[in-house]
């Protein structure tokens, strides 16, 4: 009939005509809530503040193969599909996979003379993939898969990035307490199977517990190269902490004498900055401070608060500047509260994120504030 046929895709939605044989329309596209497309603002690696050797490893592993393909071809290097991207929540994971595709869009137009290439970064929450309906979750994959595929026939070049990677591509244990049975795994295995290396797209999951991740997902020929991107040390907090404190902001001592007693404050073991005492299996007391619960997402809160602080003072008739007291302060404010330090129900969860073993973790005990000389304590038993 009047049909036309001309670009459709496996896929697509369609109308039947009584005999359910021919197709007499196509509907039009849903828009699937899980991709986010940013409309992709480029990120320069000063923006990311710190982990310096994790920006190091990843430009490695994926600009090479990207603007050197034909030395690594020379090699006969495996050309990776995947990436994998874990650490603790508010590290910089998602600002890492914007940065290096901001800095290999800007290298290819370099390198082919075109300053119209464009790059794509489709951004997908995991926990929006999933749908109790069958076949739902499943569309939604493939079709984040071909939104990239469109992109690279119109000469973009796609990014997929999964957050929260585990809620969908998890192992049994992962997916206890969903209704739904877990088929996205051979599904994502497939999609990645039909992908030749990184120069078709880069696929980056981002994950809290890499340890929650389907084994089929992590072998190598699918994601190939996995990075740990850890907590900062005091260093990449130096470095976060002037993204956040630019050199116009009004600061009552130089940007140095600012952030140098804070960072003492933060990174000191005194009695005021222990978050946690572990009793390890062996009979070892492990003292967890502060310092070991700090992410860039916290020192931009804790700046936030600063400034705060500044805001109200001036407002009152005071001059317009930010202290050292106004971080130090703020340092204090943000780790009393309790979305900070780790909820007794999550407690296991919180060990994974700081590097240790449930299983060699008998208890956790928390400080009372309230009464640091008795020491009060709020016992978890880990079992």
């Amino acid at each position: 009939g009047d049909f036309d046929t001309e670009g459709l895709r496996e896929g697509d939605e369609v109308i039947l005509d009584p005999t359910q044989k021919v197709i007499v329309a196509r509907l039009p596209k849903r828009k699937s809530k899980a991709a986010v497309e940013d409309d992709f603002n480029t990120v320069g690696w000063e923006q990311v503040g710190g982990q310096t050797h994790v920006i190091e490893e990843v430009r490695k592993v994926i600009e090479y193969p990207i603007l050197h393909a034909d030395i690594l071809k020379s090699m006969e290097y495996k050309m990776p599909k995947g990436f994998l991207f874990y650490g603790p929540p508010g590290c910089g994971k998602t600002l890492i996979g914007k940065a290096i595709l901001s800095d290999i869009i800007e290298k290819l137009k370099q390198d082919q003379g075109d300053e119209e290439l464009e790059g794509r970064f489709i951004h997908v929450k995991g926990p929006e993939i999933l749908n109790m309906w069958l076949g739902e979750s499943e569309r939604k994959v493939r079709e984040i898969f071909q939104k990239a595929r469109d992109y690279k026939e119109k000469g973009k070049f796609p990014f997929i990035f999964i957050d929260e990677a585990e809620s969908v591509l998890g192992t049994r244990q992962a997916w206890r307490g969903h209704n739904i049975s877990n088929t996205l795994v051979p599904m994502f295995c497939a999609e990645m199977d039909g992908i030749q290396s990184v120069r078709d797209m880069v696929v980056i999951l981002a994950t809290n517990r890499p340890d929650l991740i389907d084994p089929a997902i992590l072998r190598p020929g699918r994601i190939d190269k996995k990075i740990k991107v850890g907590r900062p040390n005091r260093d990449d907090c130096e470095s976060i902490l002037k993204v956040y404190l630019k050199p116009n902001l009004p600061l009552e001592s130089s940007l140095e004498e600012t952030t140098g007693p804070f960072l003492d404050a933060l990174f000191s073991r005194t009695p005021e900055q222990e978050a946690l005492v572990l009793t390890l299996r062996s009979g070892e007391f492990k003292k967890l401070y502060w310092k070991d619960f700090i992410s860039g997402a916290i020192l931009e809160g804790i700046v936030s608060r600063a400034k705060e602080r500044a805001i109200e003072r001036a407002i009152k008739g005071e001059p317009l500047a930010l202290k050292v007291d106004d971080l130090t302060e703020a340092l204090k404010v943000e780790f009393r509260d309790n979305s900070v330090l780790p909820a007794d129900s999550n407690m296991e969860d919180w060990l994974q994120l700081l590097d240790f073993d449930p299983k060699h973790v008998a208890r956790v005990r928390r400080p009372d504030e309230s009464n640091k000389a008795t020491q009060k304590t709020i016992t978890r038993s880990i079992i």
